[in-house]
């Protein structure tokens, strides 16, 4: 059984029913009692990032006011918002109230100070579910969550799920490097080196001795034929749509261009001290950096990432760098580098909140 579906039963045990709210990824469910309703709000936030913290904020009031125009003086609402992202959902309990975060990765209720210590005894409740290793915590967003509602006050009738659609800079920075291809075709550069030099390939003299550092993101964005670029970007497609929209744009951004960027200065390096003039293109360099990233993001929550088998993705690296090392004319230095720099960067700003849980409140303020 998952976890949400025991809570959902503690919740029916104690005379709470389900209600339609008019939000996907959200559940609704009150107990009348005389004036007063006590609510609880189960937010599906699996990645942290489905809605902003004033969208939260906007659905809360928007139920209480609803509660209140319905004829109940007194209204006691309880969010448990389901995560395996703790640190990017704790904007949704900045306001004192009663928002508690599930982690789900983590096994942990975390309720913050500024939040109510409990909510008729259902702390202890909670805390003895995800205790309980029959329950499973690895909660999918699946066609159970996707049922669509109306009268949505907050203005969002519909709520994307993360990998439903293309990611946004991903589906960008794939659209430039074609563009960039059909462009450098169309000139007549052709993958010639001294074309491909000036127009901004790697090269450590170039970048030493005259201080070309645009070249260290602008090799990232061409490539030296057309099977080049198909298999770099059909490996973006899909590894770095789900970095996207597991880690969120603007991490996923600095994982991208930071991996790209160390490992051209990898690559540049390595040449250097061979005192090899060889010029290095394409986009693999970052690509690696994707890769490894999710492959911490993946070990970090334990295998829990939707769309994106921890196995695959690990045997994916092992044998492109395999590979590279046994072809000639690839530049391993920064597809080694890349990787590298991905696990790092991910481990720096996706790293997970670690807090040892004092007692059974599991403060992090």
């Amino acid at each position: 059984m998952r976890i949400d579906e025991g809570i959902i039963h503690l919740l029916t045990a104690s005379e709470f029913q389900a209600a339609d709210i008019g939000i996907k990824s959200m559940r609704l469910f009150l107990r009348q009692r005389d004036e007063v309703m006590d609510a609880v709000l189960l937010f599906y936030s699996i990645y942290g990032n489905e809605l902003s913290a004033d969208e939260f904020k906007r659905i809360i009031m928007n139920i209480k006011m609803r509660l209140f125009d319905s004829g109940f003086q007194y209204i006691n609402l309880l969010g448990l918002i389901l995560t395996d992202f703790p640190n990017d959902t704790r904007q949704y309990c900045t306001d004192p109230g009663a928002s508690w975060i599930i982690d789900l990765s983590g096994r942990r209720l975390i309720i913050f100070e500024n939040q109510e210590p409990d909510f008729f005894d259902f702390r202890k409740d909670i805390e003895n579910l995800l205790s309980d290793e029959q329950y499973d915590t690895y909660i999918r967003k699946s066609n159970t969550l996707t049922h669509t509602f109306s009268d949505n006050r907050s203005g969002k009738n519909s709520i994307k799920k993360p990998g439903e659609w293309f990611s946004l800079f991903n589906t960008i920075i794939i659209f430039v490097n074609i563009l960039v291809f059909i462009i450098d075709f169309a000139a007549g550069f052709g993958g010639r080196a001294v074309s491909l030099k000036e127009a901004g390939a790697l090269s450590w003299q170039r970048i030493i001795r005259n201080n070309e550092y645009y070249r260290l993101i602008t090799h990232m964005f061409l490539h030296s034929g057309l099977e080049h670029l198909i298999s770099n970007m059909m490996v973006l497609v899909f590894v770095g749509n789900s970095l996207e929209n597991t880690a969120g744009r603007l991490k996923y951004l600095i994982i991208y261009f930071g991996s790209g960027i160390i490992a051209g200065i990898a690559s540049i390096s390595y040449n250097m001290i061979k005192a090899d003039n060889t010029m290095s293109i394409g986009a693999s360099g970052a690509i690696f950096g994707v890769v490894g990233a999710m492959i911490y993001i993946i070990i970090a929550n334990k295998g829990r990432i939707e769309g994106i088998s921890g196995r695959r993705i690990i045997l994916f690296a092992v044998v492109s760098l395999y590979g590279g090392i046994r072809s000639a004319g690839i530049d391993n230095a920064a597809h080694i580098g890349g990787l590298l720099a991905g696990i790092i960067l991910a481990m720096i700003i996706c790293r997970k909140n670690k807090k040892p849980i004092n007692g059974r409140r599991a403060y992090e303020g």
